[in-house]
Formats: structure tokens, C-alpha cells, sequence
């Protein structure tokens, strides 16, 4: 009797894990949505995302550094701005970088202007470029200036445009930084930028390309791409916003 109870569990255990066995196989080889089916899909769309590459950017940004005098060798810096085209080719945006906008702004001042100098003539130094990228901002082209060179494109413009106002010496230390006016200052930068954005195109700006190249070089330094190309990009009409701002009209 006992061996008859035996047999009867064994038959029913096997026949159990036959169709276990049986039920798995179908399963891991069969085309249907298993286990299996559905790991791979949700391994897939990660290994994807992993491997996937930003898309380049079809109007990087250039960073823009204005300073006191590219001739020395650890020129001060006076403000920092980050721009790119809108969505129309014509709309030029730019954002504050230094002064900076940020609650901590005082500090971040004094860490970006501490570490700023030129590593060769045309490089700024690696440490400047560190900070910027620390903070998730990224550009492709720089294009730097300094003072004698505001007071000379205020010359010219000046002598091709009479009516355009003209950036003097004295209208320059407005936009010389200070930790005490550093908002003034800002707002100061960006008057002067939607200014010179309101006279464009400018009368003979090919001429006044040309006049740069041949002998005021060393106070404009553009990297990553040709004066002539940079050039071009500001060619027609062209409005200039500045999205985090607010400027009273006077």
C-alpha cells in the first residue's frame, strides 16, 4: 500500500515539473512577450540613451568678455555675457554671466574675476573657462574686447553714423565693474549692447571690418572662428533681447 502512495506522488511530482519544464521552454524561445522578450525591452532603451549623442547645436553660443586692456598680461575683467541667435537668425539673445545674476553673486564675482587672466594671447586662462563650465555653461566660439576698443568703435561709428552716440572715455567707466555698483554696471553693459544693436546694419561695417584688421587687432581677439564669419552674422537688421533682464526705457 505504501509503495502504491509512492508511485502515485512520484507520477504526479514528475508530470508537475514536466510541464514546468515544458511551459519555460516555450517561453525563453518562443516570439511572444516572456520573460525574456521582456527584459530586452527594458534593457534597450537605456543602452540606447547611454550610447546616444547630444545633437550639435545649430547656433551655439559665443562667449562674450569685455576687460580693461588686452595688452596686459592679467587684464582686468570688466563684464562677461553669454549670446546666441533667437529662433528668428535676426534675434540676438544675451545673458548676464559677470556681473552675475545669482543669489551668491558677490562671490561668484569675486571667484570669476580672481581667475581670470590669459594663458596665451588669445586663450583665456584654463581656470576662467573651468569656472564657467562648472556652472553647466558651454559656448563655441569667444569673442573679447577691452576698453580702447569701445572708445574706437565709438570713434568710427561715430564718423560713419553721426547721429549714433558716441562711446567717449569718460562714458566708458560705466561699465567699468565695482562690487558696489556691479547692478549699475550690468544694466550699463546691456544698454550699450541694445544700443549698438539698434544702429545695425551699420553704415560701412565692411569698412570698419577692415580698419580692425589692419591695426586695432590686439584690443579684439576672436577664437574658433574668422573675424570675417563673425563678421557676417551681424550683417542686416538686428534685434538684441536680454531674456533675464528688465530695462526701464529711458
Amino acid at each position: 500500500m505504501k509503495s502504491k502512495v509512492m508511485l502515485v506522488l512520484f507520477t504526479l511530482f514528475f508530470g508537475l515539473f514536466l510541464f514546468l519544464g515544458i511551459k519555460a521552454s516555450q517561453t525563453m524561445f518562443s516570439d511572444g512577450e516572456g520573460p525574456a522578450q521582456m527584459t530586452q525591452k527594458t534593457r534597450g532603451p537605456v543602452l540606447l540613451e547611454e550610447q546616444q549623442e547630444e545633437p550639435a547645436s545649430a547656433d551655439p553660443f559665443t562667449l562674450l568678455i569685455y576687460v580693461d586692456d588686452l595688452s596686459k598680461p592679467e587684464p582686468l575683467l570688466q563684464g562677461v555675457w553669454l549670446s546666441r541667435s533667437g529662433d528668428a537668425q535676426q534675434i540676438k539673445l544675451f545673458f548676464p554671466i559677470f556681473p552675475s545674476q545669482a543669489e551668491d553673486g558677490i562671490q561668484r564675482d569675486i571667484n570669476l574675476r580672481g581667475a581670470f587672466w590669459m594663458d596665451e594671447p588669445t586663450q583665456p586662462s584654463e581656470k576662467f573657462l573651468t569656472i564657467l563650465r562648472d556652472r553647466n555653461l558651454s559656448w563655441k566660439y569667444i569673442f573679447l574686447l577691452d576698453q580702447a576698443a569701445l572708445v574706437e568703435i565709438g570713434l568710427i561709428l561715430q564718423e560713419t553714423n553721426p547721429d549714433f552716440y558716441q562711446l567717449d572715455p569718460v562714458a566708458v567707466t560705466g561699465l567699468t565693474y565695482s562690487v558696489d555698483n556691479r547692478v549699475v554696471v550690468q544694466e550699463n553693459q546691456a544698454r550699450y549692447i541694445q544700443e549698438l544693436c539698434g544702429q545695425l546694419p551699420l553704415p560701412g561695417q565692411n569698412e570698419l571690418l577692415q580698419r580692425f584688421l589692419e591695426g586695432f587687432s590686439g584690443h579684439i581677439l576672436i577664437n574658433a572662428t574668422t573675424p570675417l564669419e563673425f563678421n557676417q552674422s551681424w550683417q542686416g537688421d538686428v534685434s538684441c533681447l536680454f531674456p533675464t533682464l528688465y530695462l526701464l526705457a529711458e
